[in-house]
């Protein structure tokens, strides 16, 4: 049998805001999750991998958003992590949930440091900025092989009259860039990121570019809005070869990268090949 480090993978990889499960515009109040629909989703593209934000964690009460459409559509490996309080549910907090074909390990959560802003949200309210953050860990995809990720939600910060690019966030994208440096360094590492803006790889400074992480859909619209908020970045050890970014009944796309790990699991090298399709991959 031929050594599976020599062997390249076909993984695809997602990133999903779920918005609480519930359907249509996600600052609805108290509105009913369809979870169903999204199960729907997940079954229809199957990613290996999926990134969600804004799921909901319900704390032991019942079972979390994130284990449930783990259970829906098969996936042995979840976790979630409780992020803040719901702004659509009482009883909840938003959550960072990761669904893996593969063991997760050594996954944590970190939290962004708040600045504190306020502003008026989508219906007049006033709004105060809820924390926001990012988990990382690492997949054991076998072989000795292991594939770094990032899973974030960014602060909305467009809605309290501030740009991520202002000096004074630099620090925050620093604290992310250094995570995403560590576990890319043999390349073998992609995050799926609600950047809560368009242009995010230029917030994160050498991360990007040559020997550091590509974006997978830059400038294509991702919510009903027609704005980008959400991204994958993927390491130089694997091999771009098709996106899918799918409207749903949900405010923000499906966003899916099908990728090839290189053979060996490290080194870049081949050609990128791009495209965006509407439906499964």
């Amino acid at each position: 049998m031929e050594d599976a480090l020599m062997t390249p993978t076909l993984l695809k990889l997602a990133t999903w805001n779920i918005g609480g499960g519930i359907l249509g515009e996600s600052h609805q109040h108290d509105g009913i999750p369809s979870l169903g629909h999204y199960a729907s989703v997940l079954e229809a593209h199957a990613p290996d991998v999926v990134c969600l934000q804004e799921a909901h964690d319900y704390h032991g009460r019942r079972e979390d958003q994130a284990t449930e459409l783990a259970r829906r559509v098969g996936y042995p490996h979840v976790a979630s992590f409780p992020v803040s309080v719901s702004h659509m549910a009482r009883d909840a907090s938003l959550a960072l949930g990761i669904l893996s074909r593969f063991p997760l390990d050594d996954v944590v959560f970190k939290r962004f440091p708040n600045p504190g802003l306020e502003g008026s949200g989508p219906g007049g309210g006033r709004w105060t900025l809820h924390d926001k953050g990012y988990a990382v860990g690492s997949l054991d995809l076998g072989g000795g092989r292991r594939l770094g990720f990032v899973n974030g939600h960014c602060f909305p910060l467009r809605r309290f009259g501030v740009s991520p690019a202002d000096p004074v966030f630099a620090p925050m994208w620093e604290m992310l860039a250094e995570d995403l440096r560590e576990i890319g360094r043999t390349g073998m590492a992609f995050a799926g990121v609600d950047a809560n803006y368009g242009r995010f790889g230029e917030l994160l400074g050498n991360v990007m570019g040559a020997g550091g992480y590509r974006s997978a859909f830059e400038g294509t619209p991702t919510t009903a809005k027609g704005v980008q908020n959400d991204h994958v970045l993927y390491g130089r050890a694997l091999r771009l070869l098709s996106t899918t970014v799918a409207a749903t009944e949900s405010d923000h796309a499906y966003c899916q990268v099908r990728v090839q790990v290189e053979a060996g699991g490290a080194g870049a090298g081949g050609m990128i090949l791009t495209g965006v399709s509407t439906g499964p991959s």
